[in-house]
């Protein structure tokens, strides 16, 4: 692959065009549906998909606005509201307790990145890398796509779950000492564990005794909290 740029691009120029020109989705007369998901501490997400869809014809149609709003409630009060102007983007169903005693949750505002809001504060955090090198009309490149977070406290270490488009599945992990200015220098399992690309999905399992345990499709292999945070420090020296 080309080189791969860790810009952070949100609230760029770019990412605010494409923004204002999906921003009017965001009505009633758009609404597709609404979804609800409980969370742990009492909170749940009330999750709005908007879309602005023209029919050619029975086969055919264009998708010309797409867009959730995604409000974060405690005991049914609102605590927290954002957009994600991305279809199939699923909001994450967990509370985060971080080692500095705050509490984390973790959410998308683009397909791409990660964004993390400190519940207790509601300071916040967004991140979408320029990814690798693209069309400099587009506003970013392609990254990993985050499907699910699992963060363990013991060793500050932050794993994802995801993929690059559609396939194959698999880990990376990144430092999550500060999560709301967080390393975003992610170490891939698969570069190291499956090179060759033998194992269909690589998915997580669980943080165990200072190690991380994954399943290479049905087998159980398991990197050390120590070697990946030496792999985690020696990309970000690099600077990959």
């Amino acid at each position: 692959m080309n080189r791969f740029s860790y810009k952070n691009v949100y609230n760029s120029e770019k990412h605010k065009k494409f923004i204002d020109s999906q921003r009017y989705v965001i009505d009633d007369k758009f609404l597709d549906r609404t979804e609800n998901y409980e969370l742990s501490d009492g909170f749940s997400v009330e999750y709005s998909i908007y879309s602005d869809i023209e029919q050619k014809n029975k086969q055919y149609s264009i998708k010309k606005a797409v867009a959730s709003k995604i409000i974060l409630k405690n005991a049914d009060k609102t605590v927290y509201e954002y957009y994600c102007f991305y279809d199939h983007v699923k909001p994450f169903t967990e509370i985060i307790h971080h080692k500095n005693g705050h509490r984390y949750y973790a959410f998308h505002v683009d397909l791409y990145g990660i964004s993390f809001l400190d519940v207790d504060t509601l300071e916040v955090y967004n991140y979408i890398p320029e990814g690798y090198e693209h069309n400099k009309e587009y506003r970013c490149g392609e990254s990993f796509i985050i499907t699910d977070v699992h963060y363990d406290k013991e060793s500050n270490l932050i794993a994802y779950g995801g993929c690059y488009w559609a396939s194959p599945y698999e880990v990376m992990v990144g430092d999550f000492s500060n999560p709301l200015n967080f390393n975003p220098h992610l170490v891939s399992l698969r570069d190291i564990l499956d090179p060759e690309y033998n194992y269909e999905d690589i998915d997580f399992k669980e943080w165990k005794d200072g190690k991380l345990y994954i399943l290479c499709d049905k087998e159980e292999k398991f990197l050390s909290a120590d070697e990946l945070k030496k792999l985690i420090n020696e990309l970000t020296v690099k600077g990959k």
